[in-house]
């Protein structure tokens, strides 16, 4: 029998991720703060469902980007060749999925409110380091004058997004400007890097979760995966002009707000 809380939840959960997936405000922690408010944190459904909804705005992701992508992963051995390509991707995430299956059982522990609250809070002072201390002429106008050095900078800081609520698009966004990339190039050298890793991670979460998954529970969990397309659909292009004319210093601030929430609420 279906259950309608688990529906209603999973609309509500979809809905935070299609938004916050595209803001430096970590969707992860997002939908833990989420999932424990709504009293559903911590059960296997919670946890396929959250692959669900995080599919669901990784393949909107996937669309939004889908032509540069295809630019991108043409097939290229002239390593020297500035333009941006396959290898390019391949420095940025080897490090994350390397680090991330090693410690996999580790990082999921980390998964609860009290850890969150310690994450956006690192996150959150990223962030205003990075807005402080950018350098005041970018070096970088493109996405195809990113260097394999920048490349994999980026992909060594990605590997703090292990921690959940770190914010993986805050930490990249926020590394690309240190490293003189303009910010609009930067959020979308993000985002495209974002696809494998989160589609990667889905696809490992729903394979260690496979035995735990109920025909009577599919309709809730593609409920959520729907509402996170299709929200994420929706916002990914005004959500990623705001990041682009917001000071980082304010999803920082942002950030500081939530965990006051979370420490006086719990």
């Amino acid at each position: 029998m279906l259950d309608l809380y688990q529906v209603i939840a999973s609309i509500i959960i979809g809905v935070i991720e299609g938004i916050t997936e595209f803001l430096p405000i970590s969707s992860t922690g997002h939908i833990i703060i989420a999932s424990h408010w709504l009293n559903i944190e911590g059960n296997n459904n919670t946890k396929i469902l959250e692959t669900f909804i995080t599919l669901g705005s990784a393949l909107s992701i996937l669309y939004f980007f889908h032509k540069k992508i295809l630019k991108i992963i043409k097939f290229n051995i002239n390593i020297e060749n500035k333009k941006t390509k396959t290898i390019h991707v391949l420095i940025s995430i080897l490090p994350t999925i390397f680090l991330g299956l090693i410690f996999y059982k580790k990082i999921k522990s980390l998964f609860n409110t009290h850890n969150i609250m310690y994450s956006l809070i690192l996150g959150g002072v990223f962030l205003l380091v990075s807005e402080i201390f950018k350098p005041k002429k970018y070096t970088t106008y493109s996405i195809n004058e990113i260097t394999l050095f920048q490349s994999a900078i980026i992909g060594l800081f990605q590997t703090f997004c292990l921690y959940p609520g770190f914010s993986r698009s805050g930490v990249t966004i926020a590394t690309g400007i240190l490293l003189g990339i303009k910010k609009s190039v930067s959020i979308e050298f993000s985002f495209i890097i974002s696809i494998p890793l989160i589609m990667g991670a889905s696809f490992l979460d729903f394979m260690k979760n496979i035995n735990n998954i109920k025909i009577s529970d599919i309709p809730v969990f593609f409920t959520g995966f729907i509402i996170s397309f299709v929200v994420s659909l929706i916002c990914i292009k005004k959500l990623l002009k705001i990041i682009n004319k917001t000071s980082l210093i304010f999803f920082g601030i942002y950030r500081f707000i939530i965990v006051g929430l979370i420490y006086f609420i719990n």
